[in-house]
């Protein structure tokens, strides 16, 4: 749907609240930006559910909370040297303005610095996310280009495919993984060892014919 068509998108990739309570706020955050953009009809929205759609959102590298910006090119136009042609390009956008990257460090009751503690992380702003859509700002950040870019890079096929081999066997019941171990181990002793004891009758009987030959 996102691909080699004639709409941009502003598309939102979010975990739920119990693999990710923080991720509540962006979600908000990015319904007040549909909100605010409501008047323009250049872009178009996306949300993709990383618990229910986890192959999409490890192929995008989108774990937890991100957005990005799809826009196409026609005619097509190169995105970086040594490929194909595309349509599809590809900008991360941050759910905060640059410059407010910048938080007070945690403090304990003393008001004393807490050893180890990271600033939080800025909060997003609605109104950051509509001023880069209605004024282009999401050009001023780097397009994700490269062979592991999901639209047209050259990896995105084998990528897909061994995300979805893996997201297949996280479906299987760990006592179900368990048993088919379980039982995989004991085949594979089995022909070990079923070989070993073969090889060592051969030896016995061989050196039992050749005892009865000398005597």
């Amino acid at each position: 749907m996102l691909q080699h068509n004639d709409l941009d998108w502003l598309v939102l990739f979010t975990t739920g609240p119990e693999s990710c309570p923080g991720c509540v706020l962006y979600d908000t955050t990015f319904n007040e930006s549909v909100a605010l953009l409501q008047e323009n009809k250049n872009i178009y929205f996306g949300r993709v559910d990383c618990d229910t759609q986890a192959v999409l959102c490890s192929v995008f590298g989108a774990w937890g909370s991100r957005i990005f910006h799809i826009t196409h090119t026609n005619p097509l136009s190169k995105a970086f040297p040594g490929m194909v042609d595309h349509a599809t390009h590809l900008h991360p956008v941050p759910f905060h303005r640059p410059g407010t990257e910048s938080q007070p460090t945690p403090v304990d009751e003393n008001g004393e610095p807490i050893k180890g503690a990271k600033p939080p992380p800025p909060p997003p702003d609605s109104k950051w996310l509509a001023e880069v859509i209605n004024e282009e700002k999401w050009r001023e950040f780097s397009e994700w280009t490269g062979t592991s870019q999901p639209f047209d890079g050259m990896f995105q096929i084998p990528l897909y495919q061994w995300w979805w081999v893996v997201a297949q066997f996280s479906k299987v019941p760990p006592m179900a993984m368990m048993v088919g171990i379980g039982l995989l181990s004991r085949f594979v002793t089995g022909r070990f060892t079923g070989r070993v004891y073969a090889q060592r009758e051969q030896q016995a009987a061989a050196a039992a014919r050749a005892a009865k030959k000398g005597n």
